[in-house]
C-alpha cells in the first residue's frame, strides 16, 4: 500500500451540482495555497465518489481529512461548517449492502474485509441547501467558506507536526 504514516486530504463532491462541489473547491484551494513546499507526507485528492468506491482511496492512510458538503435539516444555515469524526455520523447502515454506503458504513466494511483503515478520519462538512440542481459554481455563502476551511485544515495539519 505504501501509505503508512501518510495523510490524505480528500475533497469530495460534484462540481456540476452547484454547492455539492464545495469539498473539491476546498481541496483545490489547499493545493494552490499550501505555504512553502507541499508536505511530502500529505496527498490531496479530489473525487466525485461515494460509498465503497472510497475504499481504494482511503485504504492504508494513517489519517484522512475529508472536505465535503452536508445537508442536515431545512432549518440549518447554509455555510455552517461542522468538524466531525466518523463516529459522529451515526450507526452503520448495513455493511453488506451493495450500494449507497455512507462513509461510516464504508469504513466498517473496509475493516471487516481486513483493509488497513485510517486511524483518524476527520470530516470538515459545509452545510448546503441543495445538491440536485445542475449548475456550475458555488453560491456566495458557500464560496465564502472555501478559504477559511482550507486554512483551518492546513493549520490543523501544521499543528500536528
Amino acid at each position: 500500500m505504501g501509505q503508512e504514516g501518510r495523510t490524505l486530504i480528500l475533497g469530495l463532491g460534484n462540481p456540476i451540482l452547484g454547492d455539492d462541489g464545495v469539498g473539491i473547491a476546498i481541496a483545490r484551494e489547499i493545493k494552490e495555497s499550501w505555504p512553502g513546499d507541499p508536505d511530502p507526507f500529505i496527498d490531496i485528492i479530489e473525487a466525485s465518489l461515494a460509498g465503497r468506491f472510497l475504499l481504494d482511496l482511503v485504504t492504508g492512510y494513517e489519517t484522512v481529512i475529508v472536505a465535503d458538503a452536508i445537508i442536515t435539516d431545512e432549518n440549518a444555515i447554509a455555510g455552517t461548517v461542522y468538524t466531525l469524526s466518523v463516529d459522529d455520523l451515526g450507526a452503520v447502515v448495513n455493511p453488506y449492502a451493495s450500494h449507497a454506503f455512507d462513509l461510516r458504513t464504508t469504513v466498517e466494511l473496509g475493516k471487516q474485509l481486513g483493509y488497513k483503515m485510517p486511524d483518524t478520519i476527520r470530516i470538515y462538512a459545509v452545510e448546503i441547501k441543495e445538491n440536485t440542481v445542475f449548475r456550475e459554481g458555488l453560491s456566495p455563502e458557500i464560496e465564502a467558506t472555501v478559504v477559511p476551511v482550507a486554512r483551518r485544515i492546513m493549520q490543523d495539519l501544521g499543528n500536528r507536526r
